[in-house]
């Protein structure tokens, strides 16, 4: 596992070259490309970029209009679009593509949901394959954030596990967030089983104290240290299956947010150093 930066997680603006400079000033061995500043600049200056700073890279995220509100047009024409940001990426050396999976809906029944997210996910995850490159998938785990809708959907490791099998290109698994994973009252057990190849990128948080996981609110998480979430567990379960990708803090914190981002860079450096420490 590595540190790894992404300073729009942390509500943060910065070029892809400041991003490069803080990780570097920083401690953070990895950083998320900006395949914009790649086709701009080309493969090769991203390259010399990062190994002038000696780091490397960690995800790219899904580029693909593949939710329930977007239109079948849509999608397949940003499918097109997103096989040239594959072979970038396969060209940058990259192997890790994620994305996020709403865990509710007021139109589309569960079943109904699953089959067009299979449906639409399997092309995806193929011609990722074809690049060598795996998709990280993203359950959400809060129940506040699902009250009130008409209809669930998956939000639960054991769901997404199951759907990663129904897509059944063999290079689909987790976008594993620490958040999720508590708010979804999973354990550490749940994470010892699983391959390494199934953890495809990990957000690192921890949670406000003094609330129980049934009642924490997805955009108010903090840095991780505030001791709620077992991380200590967490990470002692991913070394033991040896997973090896990135670790990037998302807090969604108003606190952070509102620092500089030198001052959110350094703080988050800081606090993951403390958790890898445990």
């Amino acid at each position: 596992m590595f540190k790894n930066l992404n300073c729009g997680a942390l509500g943060q603006k910065a070029t892809f070259e400041e991003t490069v400079r803080l990780a570097a000033e920083y401690g953070f061995p990895g950083v998320d490309p900006d395949l914009g500043y790649a086709r701009e600049k080309g493969a090769a200056a991203v390259k010399e970029l990062l190994a002038k700073h000696r780091l490397k890279l960690g995800g790219f995220g899904l580029g693909v209009k593949w939710r329930p509100n977007d239109s079948d047009r849509d999608y397949a024409d940003s499918l097109e679009r997103f096989v040239q940001d594959c072979r970038l990426a396969a060209e940058l050396g990259l192997t890790r593509c994620m994305t996020w999976v709403m865990p509710c809906s007021d139109t589309l029944p569960y079943h109904a949901h699953f089959e067009l997210f299979v449906a639409r996910m399997r092309p995806v995850a193929q011609i990722l394959k074809g690049f060598g490159q795996y998709l990280g998938l993203e359950f959400i785990g809060p129940r506040t954030l699902r009250a009130g809708k008409k209809h669930g959907f998956i939000y639960t490791m054991d769901g997404m596990r199951a759907t990663a099998a129904a897509i059944g290109t063999g290079n689909v698994g987790f976008l594993l967030d620490s958040f999720h994973w508590y708010t979804a009252q999973a354990t550490v057990n749940d994470l010892e089983v699983l391959d390494a190849k199934e953890v495809v990128y990990v957000h690192l948080n921890d949670a406000r104290p003094g609330i129980p996981p049934t009642e924490q609110i997805d955009g108010k998480r903090e840095l991780p240290g505030t001791g709620v979430i077992d991380l200590k567990g967490f990470l002692g379960a991913l070394r033991k299956i040896g997973y090896d990708g990135p670790l990037t803090v998302e807090p969604f914190n108003q606190a952070v947010r509102e620092m500089t981002v030198v001052e959110a860079v350094k703080a988050t450096s800081t606090a993951l150093d403390k958790v890898l420490a445990l």
